[in-house]
């Protein structure tokens, strides 16, 4: 039987650095909706109308993106780091019962 090893610090490092990149994503289509917002007001044709429901289509996406690796990001931290260091806690305590 081959020995698997679970990287737990690896694990929550890569949880983290999800989390900041999800973080900058978000910050850089706020910032990107802000300036549509700005063009908004200036940018009267039927191509500036296009351009902008074009742009609302991905900015909604970009909501659905978000919640999807944040889901992921918790899902690592809550479930997989923690509940494997648990599991193994107890199988050591059950084995050491056994020597």
């Amino acid at each position: 039987m081959s020995k698997q090893v679970v990287n737990t610090e690896g694990i929550a490092l890569a949880a983290g650095k999800l989390r900041t990149s999800n973080n900058k994503i978000d910050s850089e289509f706020n910032t990107l909706a802000g300036k549509s917002r700005q063009l908004d007001t200036s940018w009267k044709s039927a191509g500036g109308d296009i351009a902008r429901r074009t742009l609302q289509n991905i900015l909604k996406n970009n909501d659905d993106r978000t919640k999807t690796i944040q889901n992921y990001v918790n899902m690592l931290q809550q479930q997989v780091d923690p509940g494997y260091k648990n599991t193994e806690t107890k199988n050591v305590k059950l084995a050491d019962k056994f020597k």
